[in-house]
Formats: C-alpha cells, structure tokens, sequence
C-alpha cells in the first residue's frame, strides 16, 4: 500500500511550537497490477453507505479472511502506514532531533455523509495505529476542510458579509458538498447554511465506465483475456485514460480519442488500430455524463436548499482531483454560471436582470487539487473558522402516555393493542 503525500504546517519554534500533520486516506489501495486489491475499504466503517455496484462484500470479506484481519484492521494498517511515512517526512524536512522534542498532532479528514459510528470506528483506528489518542485526534469534514483553505484563497475579492458558498469537494470516490454563510470578515467566521450531503460518484467511478466502454467495444471474451493475461496492456491504456483524458477532455478541442492498447489485434470493427482504441468526443462524454450529472444534480440540491430560505447563493467552489477535470467544470459553469434571458415585460425595464439570481460564479482557487489537506492544517494551526453547524442526527427515545383531551393534540391520539386504551 503506498501512501497518500502529507502535507504538515508549523506553528512556533522547536521549544513551543506543534507540528500537525494530515493525510486524506483515499477509497482505494494500489498494488501491483497482478494483485489482488481492497476496494473501498473505508466505506465498510460506515454502514450506511451503498457500496459502488463494483465492490463485492463477499469477495472483500474473503480477502480480509484469507490475511486473517478485520475491516478495523485493515485500516489501522493503512493508517500505521501514512503515520510511518508522515514521521519519515517531517524528519527529512526539520530533522529528527526537531521532530523528537516537538508535539506532533494529527487531523483526520472524514466524508461530509460520514455517520457517528463510523467517525468513532475512524479514531479507534488511528488510535490503534498510534496516532494518538481519540482524546487528541481531530476529525474534520472533508468538505469544511477544503472550505477553511478555499474562503481564505478567495478572501477578500469575492466574500461579502451574508453570502452564502458551497464547497463541492470531488474526489475520487466520493462527492461531498456543504455550505456556509459569511458571518464576518476579519476575522473570516461564517456558519453552516445548509446541512453538508455526499454520494458515491467520484473519478474513479469514470475508469469503471471506461472498462465496460472497452468491454462493450472489443468483446467480452477479448476485455477478459486482456485483464487477466494482459495486465500491461489494460494498465496503459487506463493509466492514458487517467492521467490524460480525465483531465483535459474538452468536446470543443477533442473530436477523437486515441487510446494505446499496445498487443491487441486489429479490429476494424471495434475501432482498434495499431494498437490504439479510437474513441469520438460523443462517446467519451458517454462515460462522463452520467458521473457529472450527478455532482451537478448534488450542487443543485444544495442550492435549492439555501434559496429555499430566501437567501441567495454567491458563488460555488470546486475543489479536489475530480474538481479538476476540465469536463465537470464547463458542464458546471453552462449548468450554474450562464443565466436565461430575462422574463418579458411590456415596457423597457432592467429591473428583471438585475434582481435575477440564478446565475452563480463556478470558483476554481488556487492549489484546489489539495484543498482538503491543506484546510486540515490550518484547522489544526488556528482552530475553526465555523461557529455553529446544522444538526445531522436528532437522538431520543420513543415515549407513549394515556390520551388526555385538551392536553394532547387530537391528531396524535391512536388505539394501543397492547394496552387496549
């Protein structure tokens, strides 16, 4: 398992100062392309999340039988691993006499959906893989931690006491959005305006619609030969797929795709040429569209909701891997950022496009592929910037008592079979 890069910040000198560090531990773990890997494993602390069609419970509940080890542990190791690599890090960087006589904390970014249980299953975790104890852990949202660095990037040219903005967090499994009201400036405070919501439609949903694309194309008996017999060439043309046309896909500049396939024959048919797979624009935006339709379907929720209360949204920022693709945000600029004409009215008036709300700015700041990171740090340097948040969860317990007229509300009143009142 390799990984993920540490981002660390520092707030003093080597006798007062506190150095926190924060690893955002994605879905997946990557291991050579023969192996056998654990696929969303961090879902299975929670749950209440409906996992991807393409994780199998069954078959990750064998994998974890045949290492002997739990779902706990299997992210307990992953965790021991980025605590590893984090130290490793920090002692290249300050040196190992500095690392030794300074705390070290750390801030662990969870998904906006993320339940009670599963934030607890989170920390016993990290404790598990010395990070500290649940005491001393902090967690925080990844959305509201990509929020802290993102209101700070854009501050002040875009902030305005009572302005509402959505963080839209894409990652790479998951989607998570949440939104906050600007209370005041200097210093930034704001507040949760709408409670944060999430789905399951990240980047790496885009390479399983791409493997079902070359499946549907080649054959099924030929994509299954390739997969198993043939892991170079799958790789390289994923790897193309990954790190080329997630990223800068634009229908206007793209008319065609050629993705390598190196070893596959020629098939006419199939669009194989010389080892490269053609794709037109109209069948890549197959893959994309659904995916994108539904980070924009989550957004709109989101700014239905603050509209519903009357207030307005001023701006929506996108951030993380996925937020980077080029695809999702023009789809997310035409969808948000370009308003229709004004209503017609019998007289000359200007009135009706300059009180129209409906277009909202699509933000991209700076350093947006790390955002969540480098939030989780400031959160751990300077504390938090949210003075209240919305409630997720309401907790009690079921009460029932003798109906009593002009006392309780007559809707309320039902037979009890058991107590026969």
């Amino acid at each position: 398992m390799v990984p993920p890069r540490a981002h660390t910040g520092s707030n003093g000198d080597s006798n007062s100062g506190m150095l926190y560090a924060t690893g955002r531990w994605p879905l997946f773990t990557y291991s050579r392309p023969e192996e056998t890997r654990l696929r969303c494993i961090k879902l299975f602390l929670d749950r209440n999340q409906k996992l991807p069609h393409f994780v199998s419970p069954v078959e990750t509940a064998t994998q974890l039988r045949q290492c002997g080890k739990t779902v706990q542990d299997a992210v307990t190791d992953y965790l021991t691993m980025i605590r590893q690599h984090t130290m490793d890090q920090l002692s290249r960087r300050y040196g190992e006499t500095f690392v030794q006589e300074t705390p070290v904390e750390f801030v662990l970014t969870v998904p906006a959906v993320w339940s009670d249980a599963a934030k607890d299953a989170t920390l016993k975790a990290a404790e598990r893989a010395n990070m500290g104890t649940k005491t001393s852990l902090k967690l925080i949202s990844e959305p509201e931690a990509a929020a802290v660095y993102t209101l700070r990037t854009v501050q002040p040219n875009h902030l305005r006491v009572g302005d509402n903005f959505i963080v839209c967090d894409a990652g790479g499994g998951t989607v998570d959005l949440i939104a906050y009201k600007v209370l005041q400036l200097s210093p930034l405070r704001v507040e949760e305006s709408a409670v944060g919501t999430g789905g399951l439609c990240g980047s790496a949903f885009l390479n399983y619609r791409f493997g079902d694309h070359v499946k549907e194309r080649i054959g099924e008996e030929k994509y299954n030969h390739m997969r198993e017999r043939k892991a170079k060439t799958w790789n390289m043309g994923l790897k193309y797929f990954e790190e080329w046309v997630k990223r800068n896909f634009n229908e206007d500049e793209h008319q065609e795709i050629n993705a390598p396939f190196p070893g596959l024959a020629d098939d006419e048919a199939a669009g194989l040429d010389s080892g490269f797979l053609l794709m037109t624009a109209e069948q890549v935006k197959s893959i994309f569209d659904p995916i994108v339709q539904e980070v924009v379907d989550l957004v709109e929720g989101q700014v239905r909701s603050i509209r519903s209360k009357g207030d307005n949204v001023g701006g929506i920022i996108l951030v993380g891997g996925f937020g980077q693709n080029n695809y999702l945000y023009r789809k997310m600029k035409k969808h948000f950022n370009e308003s229709p004409p004004p209503p017609y009215t019998e007289r000359p008036t200007h009135e009706a496009a300059l009180t129209d709300t409906s277009a909202i700015e699509v933000l991209h700041p700076l350093h947006s592929w790390t955002a969540v990171v480098r939030g989780a740090v400031l959160r751990g340097l300077e504390g938090s910037m949210v003075v209240s948040r919305r409630s997720r969860w309401h907790y009690g317990t079921s009460y029932a008592t003798v109906f009593r007229e002009g006392e309780h509300e007559l809707a309320d009143r039902y037979w009890s079979p058991l107590w026969e009142r």
